[in-house]
């Protein structure tokens, strides 16, 4: 195979200056891309002559490399996947399955990573080892049912499967996603009223009351002084509060710190419940999924440990995983947690017992699901009387501010 000495950009737009084999400067190229380099001038080692780059596609290239490249979201994958399944199912070669699905990808990312797939798969790589080399938007997961689905020649039934795992979990984030809106507008609302009350409507106010010599009581003065500092100071609260933000944001990052995190979000109260049963719904549903699609238990575990999204079930799926791995059966080791439920330990028992686990841990998933969205409606009703009496008690409590100083006017007319 020929050796190629090129010249590339990164994403960064830096020159990089390397060695590779290729057995052609186009395949070079395709290499390199993978690599997140575009290929500007090559030079067949040993022989041949050099390959140029136009120096106006050089710079547009460039340009491109600099420019952010929109993501792949979770919904262009489950879209992709179930087309691909009803294709597959319908008897059309893979290849051309994605051509067509790359052709009409809306996101230019993600038309690109499909094309590069069905580059590998015309190279003959097999399709879940395509799929494998963009493990940023392909996650071990996918590709694991993928294989599973390679090696027992039904592949449009993984696909299928597939679809309605990803499916789960965009309804899921969803979910979530809801249930975090309401909060976040009523606080972000609140603080913009606030803001305005004391930063423009007091101090008018408060001129009116010094040009008539009304003694300012302590409430007044107290908004009146947070006001100016607000008003004046307003950067270094903004800059403080993304400081902190991300600061904390890093900290939490850390194994140690987000076992921390996690622990407490879990000891919350009605917060704690519901918390638990997303992540309980997410890894049930993900453990059955894959039990379902013929993958060991073991390499279940290891793989639904990492959809789990919360440390403290991340280390309880590796100790439950280390427990069966040396003998012990499901059920038993997930009956040590105190965060796994008795009756979710009682059917996987069952389930055990009868042969069905994976269809007994989708029905607890599916239970699980339904208790999440129960829940939801019912923390979110009860916390709206609180954020409406909180806003009414803060909005009240700049009123009376205002209101002290005209009875005390009223009682010096008096």
């Amino acid at each position: 195979m020929p050796e190629y000495e090129f010249k590339a950009v990164d994403n960064q737009g830096k020159f990089i200056n390397g060695v590779s084999n290729a057995q052609n400067p186009e395949t070079l190229g395709r290499i390199l891309q993978d690599q997140g380099l575009f290929l500007m001038e090559t030079v067949e080692l040993g022989g041949g002559g050099a390959l140029r780059v136009n120096p106006a596609d050089a710079l547009m290239a460039r340009l491109n490399a600099l420019r952010p490249k929109p993501k792949v979201s979770l919904k262009d994958v489950t879209f992709c996947t179930a087309q691909l399944s009803i294709m597959v199912r319908s008897a059309l070669p893979i290849l051309e399955s994605l051509e067509i699905l790359s052709d009409q990808a809306p996101n230019p990312t993600f038309r690109d990573l499909l094309k590069d797939v069905g580059r590998s798969v015309s190279e003959g790589t097999p399709l879940s080892k395509a799929f494998a080399r963009h493990p940023e938007t392909f996650d071990t997961i996918y590709v694991s049912l993928l294989a599973a689905g390679e090696a027992s020649g039904d592949l449009d039934v993984m696909l299928e499967r597939l679809a309605a795992h990803l499916d789960f979990n965009v309804k899921l984030n969803s979910k979530i996603q809801s249930a975090l809106l309401y909060p976040v507008i009523v606080i972000l609302v609140a603080l913009a009223v606030l803001t305005f009350l004391v930063t423009f409507v007091l101090p008018t106010f408060a001129e009116i009351f010094v040009q008539l010599n009304i003694s300012l009581p302590l409430p007044t003065r107290l908004l009146l002084y947070g006001g100016d500092v607000l008003r004046h100071y307003w950067y270094v609260f903004l800059i403080s509060g993304m400081t902190a933000w991300f600061s904390f944001r890093a900290w939490a990052k850390h194994p140690r710190n987000a076992e921390i995190v996690d622990r407490a979000l879990l000891r919350l109260p009605l917060i704690g419940e519901l918390i638990r049963n997303i992540v309980l719904t997410r890894v049930l549903r993900t453990l059955g999924s894959l039990l379902e699609s013929g993958i060991t238990i073991l390499l279940a575990l290891e793989l639904a440990k990492s959809a789990a999204g919360n440390k403290i079930f991340f280390d309880l799926l590796e100790r439950v995983g280390n427990e069966v791995r040396e003998g012990k059966i499901l059920s038993q080791s997930l009956s040590q947690s105190q965060y796994i439920p008795k009756v979710v330990i009682g059917m996987i028992a069952t389930g055990e017992k009868t042969g069905t686990l994976p269809e007994v841990i989708n029905r607890v998933a599916g239970f699980y699901e339904a208790e999440t969205d129960t829940a939801v409606k019912n923390i979110f009703t009860a916390l709206e009387p609180l954020f409406i009496v909180v806003l009414g008690i803060m909005v009240g409590g700049i009123a009376v501010s205002v209101l002290l100083p005209m009875f005390d006017m009223a009682g010096g007319i008096q």
